[in-house]
């Protein structure tokens, strides 16, 4: 009876450990829908400038870099809550496909890109954050994507 014990405990130790780890590579990512979201290929079309079916790191700079701008509507290089979900829960960015929006605006992923906790995203936290997102996606390691890259799971990074 003890060594079963110590059996299932060493098993729910593990099982913790993993999901445990999973949870933190995923928080780096940021909500599990706005992963989903972000790997549809509307938004890959979307970042592609150049329509070669890949998206190059500075295509995405350039793409996250142009988003924050409409976001930020004061234009103080910060989003506050109120920019982050805009004036309608609802509302479409131009630059995105309906789904990411709704995601990206999530107060959720707002505190994932709020790297110092102050309640506000800077322009540096924001591309930062997709810098590491385009990091885990490229697989390869070349600066940049292909469509392979893109709907792979990118969970757990590297």
């Amino acid at each position: 009876m003890a060594l079963q014990l110590a059996k299932l405990a060493l098993a729910t130790s593990l099982l913790l450990s993993i999901s445990a780890s999973a949870f933190a590579a995923d928080a780096m990512v940021g909500t599990g829908g706005y992963a989903r979201e972000y790997q549809k290929m509307g938004m890959m079309k979307m970042l592609d400038a150049d329509g070669n079916s890949m998206v190059s790191a500075a295509e995405a700079d350039t793409y996250y870099g142009n988003l924050f701008d409409v976001l930020n509507k004061d234009g103080d290089d910060s989003l506050d809550a109120k920019e982050w979900t805009g004036p309608s829960k609802n509302s479409k960015l131009d630059l995105t496909t309906g789904g990411y929006a709704r995601e990206l605006r999530s107060m959720k992923m707002m505190k994932v890109m709020d790297a110092d906790g102050n309640h506000e995203v800077t322009r540096d936290e924001f591309l930062s954050h997709h810098k590491n997102v385009f990091g885990m996606q490229d697989k390869s390691a070349d600066g940049q994507i292909d469509a392979q890259e893109w709907v792979a799971k990118i969970v757990g990074g590297k």
